[in-house]
Formats: C-alpha cells, structure tokens, sequence
C-alpha cells in the first residue's frame, strides 16, 4: 500500500510541475506568437566602457535619454513601457532611448544566454531602442562614470553635447520620461 501511494504521489507531483510550467508560459507557443518573434530583431549590442561611450557619440546632436536596467530588475522591466513611449512620442523631435543591460554581470550568464533571453524580451515587449549589455568585469567603472550611486533602475537625460543634465534614480514613469526627454532637447 505505501509502495502505491508513493507512485501515486509522485505521478500527481510530476502532473502539478507540467501545469506550473505550462501557466507559467514554458508551454508552447500559438504559431503567430512564434511567428512575430521570429521577426523581430533586436538591436542588441555588447560594449564595455570605450564602447558605450562610442555608441553614445552616434547620439551627438541629439537629446537622449540614456536608461540602465536588467531583466531581473522588476522596476526596471515595470518601467519600460512608459519609456518606449516617451521615445515614439519625441522620436520626430530628435529624442532618443538608450538602454543599458545588466543582465551579463549575473555569475554564470554569458554572451550567448543574455543575448537570448534580450531578444526574446524585446520581441516580447516591441523594444525597439537600442539595448547596449554592459561586458566588462568592472561595474564600479561604469557607475562611476555616470555617477550611479546605488540599484538601478536609472535613467540619464543627456544634452546634444552628451552632457547629463538630469538624472533619475529609482523606477519612473511617463510624465518624469517626458520632462527629462524635454530637458534633454532644450
């Protein structure tokens, strides 16, 4: 008898692990889902210092709002889709949305798997701003640099000269994008 209900237990635990997994949206996907992801592509870059500062002159001349986030960061991801729209809204003005990925200094991620799990979240999400995953060993170079005292999510308005002249620290949202993206065109 305990022999059956051992079976039986461990029949009904693998039963409740496929139903987690598949609500949870490790199930298959409907074909269009699958279809438009498969699309979409992300323009995702790996740069360390030198190379976001290189990416960031390509902005010259413009206004940019210059956003450091993680998939892991849930105020990070909470944040985005009022960012994205401040950056369709100030797109014909010459504003721009720079993201910048910690996701690659989790121990044990590499290349390969933050550009996968970054191109399945774009496509997920319709981000269509550039996402730049910061690659190099040293996180207190780029804080640093940007004077980022703490956690992110944060978010750097940046002049046409590449001057940061507002920053945010902490989750915001679409009002606070829109007045940092003006500050940044002025």
């Amino acid at each position: 008898m305990v022999n059956g209900m051992r079976g039986t237990m461990v029949a009904l635990t693998w039963v409740a692990c496929v139903l987690i997994v598949v609500a949870c949206g490790g199930g298959a996907q409907d074909d269009d889902a699958r279809n438009d992801a498969a699309g979409f592509e992300a323009d995702i870059r790996f740069v360390d210092l030198e190379g976001l500062d290189a990416a960031l002159a390509e902005y010259r001349g413009k206004g940019v709002l210059l956003n450091f986030w993680a998939i892991w960061c849930a105020p990070c991801v909470a944040e985005l889709p009022e960012l994205f729209e401040t950056a369709d809204e100030f797109a014909d003005q010459g504003g721009n949305v720079v993201t910048v990925s910690y996701d690659l200094m989790i121990p044990g991620e590499t290349r390969d798997t933050v550009r996968g799990k970054l191109e399945a979240f774009a496509a997920e999400k319709g981000m269509e701003v550039p996402i730049l995953v910061y690659d190099a060993d040293d996180y207190e170079a780029i804080n640093d640099r940007f004077e980022i005292p703490g956690p992110i999510p944060v978010t750097l308005a940046l002049d046409e000269k590449g001057e940061i002249v507002e920053r945010q620290h902490g989750a915001a949202g679409k009002e606070r994008f829109d007045e940092m993206m003006r500050r940044a065109l002025r």
